[in-house]
């Protein structure tokens, strides 16, 4: 140990001799240091554009940690580890197919909720460029019907959400019967762009009946945008960061219980009377009760023929199909079950598109009545 405890002493001492030496000249005598160099550029002079000092981000932080892109727990686990489903419930699924183009990526391995990366260009220029969104304003193209939506900054909430193909697609003008195997038959869970798109790009099956298709002001305001209602300030709320903003919330509770709150906010840039969440939530209300009612109609309808199940899978003979129960019937009916599917997984009671949605329930409705 006594050995060990003087060599080391010796290291130190040359280590010491060795700094020393690099101050002296070649004569032994003392240097001179070197004249000051420029100061170089403050390197926290990009990070300042976004990191300043005030609470804003902490705010849009609170806001995002209790919307459901995060609380949801669709964006984690089984669905954005399983192939063909990692490319919307997975942040690095997304960005991949937006930079690749392609669909049915290779899932993950440990993959993220969507987070800041998901929607803004962070961390590339350390500029206030880097809250540029991933998905420019080129618009998305459906993958129903390839048509392009352009909905501006609503462009990067289209890119996940928008209906899946379904298999059979379906051509109206042909009458032979179509066998449906899969129970959850119909657009998938995110149709709200093509609901907004609407009148001939929805790719929902626009039946002939009594009621005439047109889009409402909600789909054909300039420029059609997502988050014109759902990201509109929360200001008003009392402090309640699951409503506006970076929350995605245009409501929070829900109608059941009573809670359910509006945030008028979203609303009363074009429903002038609108003034405060109380105006905005009574508003609300009628038009949810009474199109749920007639969404209810249609459920009922399709009940009685067997087309769905008690827990609203499509059946055959109220027995969820598969494909040793596939369901067999006419092209005019599986229409009715998938715009029946569109409206219910829109899940904003046919408000996104008022009117779009009515004649596409009503159309529906007397194609199977």
């Amino acid at each position: 140990m006594k050995e060990f405890i003087k060599l080391l002493s010796i290291l130190m001492i040359l280590a010491l001799s060795g700094v020393a030496c690099t101050k002296t000249g070649e004569t032994g005598a003392a240097g001179a240091d070197g004249e000051d160099g420029m100061d170089g550029a403050d390197g926290t002079s990009g990070c300042i554009q976004c990191h300043v000092s005030d609470e804003d981000m902490q705010v849009k932080d609170a806001e995002w940690a209790v919307s459901g892109h995060v609380l949801g727990g669709h964006m984690q686990g089984f669905y954005a580890s399983r192939q063909g489903c990692a490319d919307c419930h997975s942040s690095q699924g997304m960005q991949e197919v937006v930079e690749g183009g392609e669909y049915d990526v290779v899932p993950p391995s440990k993959p993220l909720p969507a987070n800041c990366y998901t929607c803004h260009d962070i961390h590339e220029t350390y500029t206030s460029e880097d809250w540029n969104l991933t998905v420019g304003y080129d618009g998305i193209p459906f993958r129903v019907n390839g048509h392009t939506a352009m909905q501006g900054p609503g462009d990067a909430c289209v890119q996940c959400h928008q209906s899946r193909v379904a298999e059979p697609v379906l051509d109206l003008d042909v009458t032979d019967d179509v066998t449906i195997t899969d129970k959850r038959y119909g657009p998938h869970h995110g149709p709200q762009g093509n609901m907004i798109e609407g009148y001939t790009f929805s790719g929902a099956y626009e039946l002939d009946g009594s009621v005439t298709y047109a889009n409402s002001m909600h789909a054909t305001s300039e420029p059609t945008s997502c988050t014109t209602c759902h990201m509109a300030s929360g200001e008003g709320s009392g402090g309640n960061m699951a409503l506006g903003g970076h929350s995605n919330n245009v409501g929070t509770g829900e109608w059941i219980d009573g809670d359910k709150v509006i945030n008028h906010n979203g609303c009363v840039s074009c429903h002038t009377t609108l003034t405060d969440n109380a105006a905005a939530t009574e508003f609300t209300e009628t038009a949810y009760i009474n199109n749920m009612a007639l969404l209810e109609e249609l459920r009922v309808a399709l009940y009685d023929l067997g087309y769905l199940d008690d827990d609203d899978y499509v059946a055959s003979d109220n027995i969820t199909v598969s494909s040793d129960n596939p369901l067999v019937t006419s092209t005019q009916h599986a229409a009715a079950i998938y715009n029946y599917k569109f409206l219910v997984e829109d899940q904003s009671a046919l408000i996104h598109n008022p009117m779009y949605g009515k004649a596409l329930l009503q159309n529906s409705l007397e194609a199977v009545e």
